[in-house]
């Protein structure tokens, strides 16, 4: 009995900061917070760009690193910090088609991909402007090509192409009377 006795006063310290060590972890609270902040702003439909979001990813950013909400708060501020990244830009051209078989709009976006090409290889700065130029006048004849060319049965007409003919039929419409 006396051995435990004198244990017990130096076990005592150990039991007591293990039992308040786990009570200590204030990221799941600093987390909660956050994610009352976080889907306030969504709800509202406030864009990512604005600074109201600066105070969520400072919330998030206070969740200690030592937490177990950590993680969470890190896939937070990595989905924030995606979407209010800039957008990568946009490519030159698409890959086009060419040969037999091929339609004027794929023969045009192959022709705007061989600028892009040579655009891209091209060093010289007196050389590039003519070859930018010549590129936007391809990608501006490409999105007129695209806005003409209908598959069968749409109504091209409506965007600057020819209006389709009537179809052939009788003409008491089709009445056998």
């Amino acid at each position: 009995m006396r051995i435990v006795t004198r244990r017990l006063p130096a076990a005592l310290p150990l039991v007591l900061c293990l039992l308040l060590a786990s009570g200590c972890d204030k990221g799941p609270e600093q987390l909660r917070d956050a994610e009352a902040q976080y889907q306030a702003l969504v709800d509202k439909g406030v864009p990512p760009t604005n600074p109201a979001w600066d105070a969520v990813v400072a919330a998030l950013e206070a969740v200690p690193r030592d937490s177990k909400a950590r993680p969470e708060a890190e896939q937070r501020l990595a989905a924030i910090r995606g979407v209010r990244g800039r957008l990568p830009p946009r490519p030159l051209a698409t890959p086009g088609a060419t040969g037999p078989g091929t339609d004027e709009a794929d023969a045009k976006r192959a022709a705007c991909e061989a600028l892009a090409k040579r655009l891209g290889q091209t060093q010289d700065d007196t050389a590039r402007e003519p070859l930018k130029q010549a590129l936007e006048q391809c990608r501006a004849d490409l999105v007129r090509l695209e806005a003409r060319s209908h598959p069968a049965g749409e109504h091209g007409h409506e965007h600057g192409g020819a209006p389709a003919a009537p179809a052939p039929g009788p003409a008491d419409g089709g009445d056998p009377r």
